[in-house]
This record gives C-alpha cells, sequence and structure tokens, in this order.
C-alpha cells in the first residue's frame, strides 16, 4: 500500500505545507521589522474540517478487491492565501507595522504545531508498521 494514498497522511501532509508557508511569511515579516512602511502579512488557514469532511464523502466510493485492502482517494491542498491583517497596534512613525515581539510569538506556535502534527504523522506510521508487522508474521 502507498502510505501517500492515505487521508491521514495528506492531511498531514497539507497541514506541514501550510505551516511551512505560514513560516517563511513570519520570517519576512522579521526581516522587515525596519522597512519604513511595511506591515506585517499573514497566511489564511485552510479548512482542515472541510477537508476531512471531503475526504470522508470521497471514501464513501471505494473499491475492495481483498479484505486486506484498503484504498483511499487523497485528499487535494490548495494554495495558501497571504493577506494583511489589520494591525492591533499602533505603527511606527516610518509607518511601519510589524511587532517582534507578536512575530517570535506566532513563530513559536508554528513551531509547537508542527512538532504536534509531525508527532501524529509517525504514531500514525509505526501504528500501519504494527499492523503490516503482524499480518505478515
Amino acid at each position: 500500500m502507498d502510505m501517500s494514498e492515505l487521508s491521514i497522511v495528506n492531511l498531514t501532509r497539507n497541514k506541514l505545507n501550510y505551516l511551512s508557508e505560514r513560516q517563511k511569511v513570519i520570517a519576512a515579516n522579521v526581516a522587515n521589522v525596519n522597512t519604513p512602511g511595511y506591515v506585517a502579512k499573514d497566511v489564511e488557514e485552510p479548512d482542515f474540517a472541510a477537508m476531512v469532511k471531503s475526504s470522508r464523502s470521497q471514501q464513501m466510493q471505494m473499491t475492495v478487491t481483498d479484505p486486506k485492502h484498503m484504498m483511499t482517494a487523497p485528499i487535494q491542498g490548495g494554495t495558501y492565501k497571504v493577506y494583511t491583517p489589520r494591525p492591533d497596534t499602533a505603527l511606527t512613525i516610518d509607518g511601519n507595522g510589524v511587532s517582534i515581539e507578536d512575530q517570535l510569538n506566532e513563530a513559536s506556535k508554528v513551531k509547537s504545531e508542527h512538532e504536534k502534527v509531525l508527532t501524529i504523522y509517525n504514531k500514525y506510521k509505526s501504528l500501519l508498521q504494527t499492523a503490516n508487522t503482524k499480518i505478515n508474521a
């Protein structure tokens, strides 16, 4: 079985891609902390709940040729919309709207979310390896 066909693998891949894109935007915000007129940007989070629901509806048409086979439809990822949120702090005198403290806080949140998603992926992979070992033994 190709692991990339599993819905949990696709969901984690999409989430990791989103987190990677968000980290790039945060890094650009930090790099422009002293740029006059620069306002912090962010990435719009995809609706992962909708992805799960759509993957479940797609899986209803599964064709199983053997009780040991499991076929799933991949969840389609998308592009991530970068937008400029309304600044919650006052702009500096040169019009810069980047708060280094806020950006570092967001970077920390992205890192912890990334670690959480990797943990879920690794646990699922370990579960599949254990199940495969029991079947093939």
